[in-house]
């Protein structure tokens, strides 16, 4: 029997979800020849267009992810200089284009650095957003060019890289407690420029010195302030890509990676999506990915949802796998090492973020309490006792592929990665 959730989760992904798009693009015309926006020459200016946030669209559903300002609905407001926007404490970047930067302000009281009320960065921007701003990317780059004061070496910027329904967000609330960094987690700009960069022709490659750039921008953004460090937890999925560009754009920039065995892995992505999302997220993998895995994509062939996602968490660690290789320092954990001694998994993870033994108990503090307390998957999360039954053929067919084409040794047992470097 087919549940009304089920029946809900079709109506809103095939119906209701074009029309809350054409509905806002309507709106959006609308108010655009009502209050129309003075950004002619907005590229040889320091001026920010900065707009108000009539409504949000995506109030209407419950399960878009935020993706630019699409589900916004905005109000041309005035044009206001680019410092007086950027410095403000309660002013964020929330998206990146080739084109621009986009800011928002959040309403009074959300205080985006407590990741304890607020897990998930891009969700409390996106929720919580009362002001867009634009400013081009010319005009950014000029302003952080002038900014002296700015870590432009990045050494106060740790990335934590991961798989996704890891542990990330535990780690990332172990690492706040510390009150030793401003923790980022997730920021949706450089879910972004990932998307961005995998987009683009096999003439563009990877490390080419315009997605440099506007990567290095981007993460001086994120980490204003050159006085604090910063740990950003990126999304995990898609994003592996990173770890073979973001010491090129800022070198003195440090980076860890979390994974966990695949199987409660894909397993606990299921539970979040849903089978109707997660097998459309497996089965759409092949039009975001990087060129390479999707051509690794082509040759193999997954079969059904479940091959799909586990070729998608592969192509999150191989890149991983290929710093290590090139003789990068980088440091692996694991979520079954957590489980196994909490206390030397924090010792060893503070020691990696250049802290000392002292913060241990402040960091497994975080182990007291659900880290996705305050956040929209916690509903999901207490259905812990629904079983996923993985079809023996896709785990067959991943440990398989994991070593021939990535070169990966997976412990059928439990699909756990075997040889981790620096783990």
């Amino acid at each position: 029997m087919i549940s009304l959730e089920r029946v809900y989760d079709v109506l809103e992904i095939f119906i209701i979800f074009p029309l809350v798009l054409l509905c806002q693009f309507i709106s959006q015309k609308l108010l655009d020849l009502l209050y129309p926006s003075r950004d002619r020459n907005l590229h040889q200016s320091d001026q920010a267009i900065c707009y108000d946030v009539v409504y949000d669209f995506k109030k209407l559903l419950h399960f878009a992810r935020p993706n630019g300002t699409q589900f916004f609905l905005l109000k041309y407001r005035e044009m206001r200089k680019i410092s007086h926007v950027i410095n403000d404490d309660d002013v964020t970047l929330y998206y990146v284009t080739p084109q621009e930067f986009q800011f928002v302000r959040v309403k009074p009281g959300v205080d985006l650095r407590d990741i304890i009320r607020y897990p998930f960065t891009f969700i409390t921007q996106h929720n919580c957003a009362v002001e867009v701003m634009t400013v081009s990317y010319e005009q950014g780059d000029k302003y952080l060019a002038d900014r002296v004061d700015l870590n432009n070496n990045g050494s106060n910027i740790v990335l934590l890289h991961n798989t996704g329904r890891c542990g990330s967000t535990l780690i990332a609330n172990m690492t706040y407690r510390t009150e030793q960094f401003h923790v980022i987690s997730e920021p949706y700009s450089l879910t972004a420029l990932v998307f961005d960069f995998s987009s683009k022709s096999e003439q563009t490659p990877l490390d080419s010195e315009e997605n440099l750039d506007l990567l290095r921008s981007t993460l001086l953004f994120l980490c204003k302030d050159p006085d604090k460090k910063y740990l950003i937890k990126v999304c995990g999925i898609f994003t592996g890509s990173l770890a073979h560009i973001a010491h090129k754009a800022l070198p003195g920039i440090r980076e860890i990676f979390l994974h966990r065995s695949l199987l409660a892995t894909v397993s606990s992505w299921h539970k979040i999506l849903g089978p109707l999302r997660f097998s459309g997220l497996a089965g759409h993998a092949k039009y975001i990915l990087p060129l390479k895995y999707r051509r690794i994509w082509e040759k193999v062939k997954p079969q059904g949802s479940y091959q799909g996602f586990l070729f998608i968490l592969l192509s999150q660690l191989h890149p991983f796998f290929i710093e290590c290789e090139n003789g990068r320092k980088m440091r692996a954990f694991s979520y079954e090492s957590l489980q196994k001694n909490r206390e030397e998994f924090c010792k060893k993870l503070l020691c990696e973020l250049g802290l000392g033994s002292e913060y241990v108990p402040l960091a497994l503090s975080a182990l007291e309490v659900d880290s996705q307390e305050n956040s929209p998957l916690k509903k999901y999360n207490m259905d812990k006792n629904r079983r996923i039954n993985i079809p023996s053929q896709a785990l067959d067919w991943i440990v398989e592929i994991g070593l021939e084409e990535f070169g990966i040794e997976i412990r059928k047992e439990d699909v756990f990665v075997n040889n981790m470097p620096n783990s």
